[in-house]
C-alpha cells in the first residue's frame, strides 16, 4: 500500500529569525547547519525568543524527524536526545500520526527519494522544499513489523559497509 507522507505525519515548520524577535522565553534553537543525514551537530547552536504559542509548534520531541526544507533539502535526522529543542523554519518535524509507524523506516525513505531526485527544492540560490511538496511525497505503508525488518537490514548493510572501509585503509 502507497500513501501521501501529510496523510501519516502531522508537520509544522519552525520559526523565521527576525530581529523582531525580542519577546516570549529564550531557548536554544537548530538551524539546518545543524541537521545532518542521520545526526546532529550541535557544536554551535544559538537561541531566540519563543511565545509560549510558538513554543509547541517549533519544538522537537524525542523521536521526532526532523528534516531540511532549505538548504540540502531532505536531509533528514531523528531527534533521540532526552531533552527538546526548538527549531528555525528551515526545518520540518514530522510526528507519525499512529504508533504503526517507525520514524527510522521513513528517515530512509526519504533518503531513498533525495538520493533518486523525488526530494527536491526550488528556487534560484538557495533551494527551498514547500511543504505541499514534502507532505504529497507518496511512500509506502508496510505492517510496522516489516518496517522493522526492513530498516534492520538496511543498518545490517551500513554496518557492513563501514567494516569494508575500515578494512581499505
Amino acid at each position: 500500500m502507497w500513501c501521501k507522507l501529510g496523510n501519516l505525519f502531522f508537520h509544522t515548520t519552525g520559526k523565521a529569525l527576525k530581529k523582531a524577535n525580542s519577546t516570549g522565553i529564550q531557548r536554544n534553537y537548530i538551524t539546518t547547519s545543524n541537521l545532518y543525514w542521520c545526526e546532529f551537530d550541535l557544536s554551535e547552536v544559538r537561541s531566540m525568543y519563543f511565545t509560549e504559542d510558538e513554543l509547541d509548534k517549533c519544538t522537537a520531541k524525542k523521536g521526532d524527524l526532523l528534516l531540511c526544507n532549505g538548504g540540502d533539502v531532505g536531509r533528514a535526522a531523528i531527534w533521540n536526545f532526552d531533552y527538546d529543542i526548538c527549531f528555525q523554519n528551515h526545518i520540518s518535524r514530522l510526528r507519525p500520526k499512529s504508533v504503526s509507524l517507525s520514524n527510522v523506516f521513513y528517515l530512509y525513505v526519504i533518503r531513498y527519494n533525495k538520493e533518486k531526485g523525488n526530494l527536491n527544492g526550488r528556487g534560484v540560490g538557495i533551494t527551498s522544499l514547500s511543504a505541499n511538496d514534502l507532505l504529497s511525497l507518496v511512500v509506502p505503508l508496510p505492517p510496522l513489523a516489516e518496517q522493522s525488518r526492513i530498516v534492520a537490514k538496511i543498518e545490517e548493510l551500513f554496518s557492513t559497509l563501514g567494516q569494508m572501509e575500515r578494512n581499505l585503509v
